[in-house]
């Protein structure tokens, strides 16, 4: 499966497996490997049993969670700090700049034009949006709302798509009276249009 969770427990360290579902990790036979995924049974297997030699490949297979859920809202999510550090890891070594291109041109070029480069990228801009998307809702968020308006049946995503001038940017980017006076000048009109 690509982009499954793969992290060494004992030193933190790990990556995301590639588009194919491939990957590699350093570890002692004594370390543990945790295997993460959305919607998949987190998996920790010892080292030693994942281990089949130099250049070995071994399979590791997960289970999916079956869970039969009723509607949830979601306000919030957290963020492991290993996730946020390999996350912040691969944003920075998705940018080419000028002084790695000077120092070593081959890589620079093979990371702007490879496969995996595009990968890399393409991660990098999804762990930025989720980035965006935590810092958005510390600041504004369904229950923020329905506080600020006293409005307990207010469909969150409606209002955040009506107000389309509530952008990620501007949030992010004002605090308090400027921020909730344009929340509560948009759900005047919200409630003027009867939505």
């Amino acid at each position: 499966m690509p982009f499954v969770y793969v992290i060494n427990a004992q030193t933190g360290q790990g990556q995301m497996s590639d588009g194919n579902g491939k990957f590699t990790i350093i570890a002692g036979e004594k370390d543990s490997i945790i295997f993460s995924f959305v919607g998949y049974v987190r998996l920790k297997i010892a080292a030693s049993k994942l281990y089949k030699g130099i250049y070995k490949e071994c399979k590791v297979i997960m289970t999916e969670t079956a869970y039969k859920l009723n509607q949830v809202v979601v306000s919030d999510f957290k963020l492991k700090p290993y996730e946020k550090d390999y996350m912040k890891r691969v944003i920075k070594n998705s940018k080419t700049t000028t002084i790695n291109a000077i120092q070593s041109p081959i890589s620079a070029l093979y990371m702007q034009f490879s496969q995996k480069g595009r990968e890399q990228r393409k991660l990098a801009a999804i762990f930025e949006e989720i980035f965006i998307q935590e810092e958005v809702a510390k600041k504004f968020n369904a229950e923020t709302l329905r506080k600020l308006t006293g409005d307990e049946t207010i469909d969150f995503e409606r209002f955040r798509k009506y107000c389309f001038y509530l952008s990620n940017d501007y949030i992010i980017t004002h605090d308090g009276y400027e921020l909730y006076s344009r929340v509560m000048d948009c759900y005047y009109r919200w409630k003027e249009e009867k939505r």
